[in-house]
């Protein structure tokens, strides 16, 4: 009895999977197109709250995150914001650490 062509449940999609299709040629016209720079998905959203910036940090580097890959990347620019939220952090917690001594010291 033949049932027709046999489906591969492991071969790879052989359509756009949905939301995405592809990073776009540029970051910016990623961005402009409400698009993930990296993955092309339009499941992004801006998060009030991370880690690494409390409710501040996003708002400040205009930090966008990509449901679909979880990159996260600068709104204006479509480029990582990785650089500045390492700086962010580490300038954050020296100035924590030097009120800490300031105050011990007294």
């Amino acid at each position: 009895m033949n049932q027709g062509p046999q489906m591969n449940p492991y071969a790879p999609p052989t359509h756009p999977m949905q939301g995405g299709g592809g990073p776009p040629g540029s970051p910016e016209e990623a961005v402009r197109r409400g698009m993930c720079p990296q993955c092309g998905s339009t499941n992004v959203h801006q998060p009030s709250f991370t880690w690494w910036g409390g409710v501040l940090g996003p708002k400040l580097f205009d930090h966008w995150v990509c449901r679909s890959c979880g990159f996260g990347y600068n709104g204006s620019t479509g480029l990582s914001n990785r650089g500045k939220i390492i700086a962010y952090f580490v300038i954050l917690n020296a100035l924590v650490l030097a009120v800490v001594i300031a105050i011990n010291v007294r």
